[in-house]
């Protein structure tokens, strides 16, 4: 009996090392198992998109298996995020995510998830720093004939964005907190919208992405009174930072990266991570990028994760002092 009974415990032993050890790759060596879907919660057609449908192609062919973008846009890339957290964690449901994982559930209180918790860090995929644009005629040259103008207004001052909650809104409001001065915040629907407000006059000043906002400066229609980044762009190498003039460490990127549902396996992530670093090694998704101005992440799923993870507390700080929340 005692050696029946040491035998099956050998053998559960047994399997469940095995188990343990080859049950991960295995299910990399099956993934993907069917066409894989890639969902940007953003209109077609812009940077995010765009460059998702470049990964997507490459990525179906270091896979084998075709990878299908989908948009699904609204409600704050709410709406694309409950579609990646409605499929099985397999990662054959994937999502072009950005900034809005760390900053949402701040954002959006009564959102029924918590970003980054619900999700897992594939890769981080580009970023883009913004530039403080206002018009040719705005009187000043630098960001301290900003701060001095704020000042001076004493609240009076706006500012615009593409909407509540965007980076742009969050970028100037962490400036706002930084620098002590006061403006007033302008929603337009859109980029483009309130880039239109800006060369009208309408307002003075948008922290607007380098990528959306670079067709104006580059052809004088606006102009820049400094980067947010601490190096100057090599789009436009004579923007001075603003760590260079006197806002010491400031930093504002907007980024894109890909992420899967919570519980997706390791040696999934691991796949998926090394066939996008390898798509994103390209010349040509390279030359794509350097179309848009922006910045390669790439790199371990470990990277990405602390990345979202400093934003989530840096853009926690800067919301809950500024009392935002998106209804």
């Amino acid at each position: 009996m005692q050696n029946t009974v040491r035998r099956k415990t050998l053998a559960a032993a047994m399997l469940a090392a095995i188990t343990a050890g080859g049950a991960f790759p295995a299910l990399a060596q099956d993934y993907p198992s069917k066409p894989i879907r890639l969902i940007v919660p953003f209109p077609a057609g812009g940077p995010s998109d765009t460059t998702a449908r470049s990964i997507a192609e490459g990525l179906g062919k270091v896979l084998g298996q075709p990878v299908v973008v989908e948009n699904k846009p609204g409600a704050g890339a709410i709406i694309g995020s409950e579609v990646v957290l409605g499929q099985p964690a397999d990662g054959h449901t994937l999502l072009m995510a950005s900034n809005v994982i760390s900053t949402g559930k701040w954002l959006y209180p009564s959102m029924n998830f918590e970003p980054v918790r619900d999700f897992r860090a594939v890769v981080g995929v580009f970023r883009s720093p913004h530039q403080v644009a206002v018009a040719p005629d705005f009187p000043g040259k630098g960001i301290q004939d900003l701060i001095a103008m704020a000042k001076r207004e004493q609240g009076r001052m706006n500012y615009g964005s593409g909407g509540a909650g965007t980076m742009p809104h969050l970028g100037a409001e962490r400036f706002k907190q930084v620098t002590g001065v006061e403006m007033q915040h302008i929603p337009y629907r859109g980029s483009a919208p309130a880039n239109v407000a800006l060369v009208a006059g309408d307002v003075p000043v948008h922290f607007d992405i380098e990528f959306s906002v670079q067709p104006l400066l580059k052809s004088g229609r606006l102009r820049s009174l400094g980067v947010t980044a601490l190096k100057r762009s090599p789009q436009f190498p004579d923007v001075p930072t603003l760590d260079e003039q006197g806002i010491k460490g400031f930093e504002l990127y907007s980024w894109f990266g890909i992420v899967a549902r919570t519980g997706t396996p390791d040696s999934v992530v691991a796949k998926l991570n090394q066939a996008i670093n390898q798509v994103m090694e390209t010349p040509e998704f390279k030359q794509r990028l350097e179309g848009l101005g922006a910045e390669r992440i790439g790199g371990p799923p470990a990277a990405f994760e602390k990345m979202i993870k400093d934003d989530y507390q840096l853009w926690g700080d800067v919301i809950r002092k500024a009392n935002l929340k998106i209804d």
